[in-house]
């Protein structure tokens, strides 16, 4: 009689062993989840003589990838519900949740308190188990607990090379949205231009430039594209292309507008929207002719005073033609300066959720105006992250600071 019983514990720790080093072959192998779970089921099913079981797993959402014997009863059952309350292997007699009824037992698989998975278990004789039954449903859980693990792994090693793929998409995108933005500005007898760009994200929908047309003109702009992020970067390099493509052939700044609304509405689709400062200098007339497309106004600080710039129209994709196209000119003073900015400036919160505001910035640069492009800019910048204190950035900011001379 002794000699049986060994013989039969032999006979479970050969099966059980075979089954392990199946397993631990596999994942070693790194066999596809699909072939992890075919030999989970092979084992479960002719090794262990289990005939009904399902196991589901989470992988964005909860999908049931073994289901042998089970397939209708599982299609009610919602994982995420029913399963939850089960943190150890549970008989399931007395439970009183109707979905569950044609399954004896459930098994959960967990990591630090987060369910990886659970295989329920049906057609089992739970008042009669043998001894060799038992030692089985407890071998159970440790195959199911190296499957779940082996299949995390995967999971996240996937994660973790798409991750590494969009970090290197995101440094091409900002070392390319580099190059759309001037590395060089004017600066000279006529005009001293200076730029500052923090992008909230490692790259952002903000956009400055500045073009001469020839020894007395030049055009200049600051942009913003709604949203953030890689979507807005594509809007705004797009943008960019277009808008030097057309003052080489278009330099009127109403119809230049106007040609980039189509554009914008062709290449948004009515998804985004672009607003724009954008303005025309002729440095010999000492005119400033500009047009302000829905974007936070310049401040001209001028020998006589503030002007604030907001003649313009709508932001530019938000409607197929532009509503009341309107310019603005201005006689520019020798020591004007010129302010433009993005909404992230503005906009920014300090500690106790109060913005930095128009008021505040026109302030700044009463305070400052004697001071170079560079330096204004510089001073503004330090300004505001004293300002803003412990809270994080709203925003892209961008500046575009002029100095005439």
């Amino acid at each position: 009689m002794i000699d049986t019983v060994k013989s039969t514990n032999d006979h479970h720790y050969r099966k059980q062993l075979y089954a392990l080093l199946q397993v631990t072959r596999a994942i070693n192998n790194n066999f596809s989840s699909a072939d992890l779970f075919s030999i989970y089921e092979y084992i479960l099913g002719h090794q262990l003589g289990l005939t009904k079981f399902a196991y589901c797993s989470f992988d964005e959402i909860w999908r049931w990838p073994v289901c042998v014997g089970a397939l209708h009863e599982t299609l009610s059952i919602r994982p995420e519900t029913d399963l939850a309350p089960f943190t150890e292997m549970t008989f399931l007699a007395e439970q009183d949740n109707p979905q569950l009824q044609n399954f004896d037992l459930v098994v959960p698989v967990q990591h630090k308190n987060h369910p990886l998975a659970y295989l329920l278990i049906g057609e089992l004789d739970v008042k009669n188990l043998s001894k060799e039954r038992k030692f089985d449903l407890e071998f159970v859980q440790t195959i199911c607990n190296i499957i779940a693990v082996a299949i995390e792994n995967k999971r996240l090693f996937k994660e973790n090379i798409q991750q590494e793929m969009f970090r290197r998409e995101l440094a091409m995108a900002k070392e390319v949205q580099s190059m759309l933005i001037p590395s060089s500005l004017p600066n000279d007898e006529v005009v001293d231009f200076a730029a500052f760009y923090q992008p909230q994200r490692q790259v952002g929908g903000d956009y400055y430039d500045c073009i001469r047309i020839n020894e007395e003109e030049l055009i200049f702009c600051v942009a913003d594209v709604s949203g953030k992020g890689i979507s807005a970067a594509i809007l705004m390099a797009n943008f960019q292309a277009y808008l030097r493509a057309m003052v080489a052939i278009q330099p009127d700044i109403e119809k230049l507008v106007s040609d980039l609304n189509d554009k914008v509405v062709q290449s948004a689709k009515g998804e985004k929207f672009i607003t724009l400062f954008i303005a025309h200098y002729n440095a010999r007339t000492r005119d400033l002719t500009y047009v302000n497309a829905g974007h936070n106004p310049p401040v001209l600080h001028t020998p006589h005073g503030v002007e604030i710039l907001k003649l313009g129209t709508t932001g530019l994709g938000m409607l197929e033609k532009l509503f009341r196209l309107e310019s603005g000119v201005v006689q520019i003073p020798a020591g004007s300066v010129l302010v433009c900015y993005t909404d992230g400036l503005v906009e920014q919160e300090d500690d106790s959720g109060s913005d930095f505001g128009m008021e505040h910035l026109i302030e700044f640069i009463e305070q400052h105006a004697d001071q170079t492009s560079g330096q204004l800019n510089e001073s503004l910048v330090k300004h505001l992250a004293s300002f803003k204190g412990d809270q994080p950035y709203v925003d892209d900011i961008a500046l575009l600071t002029c100095r005439f001379h």
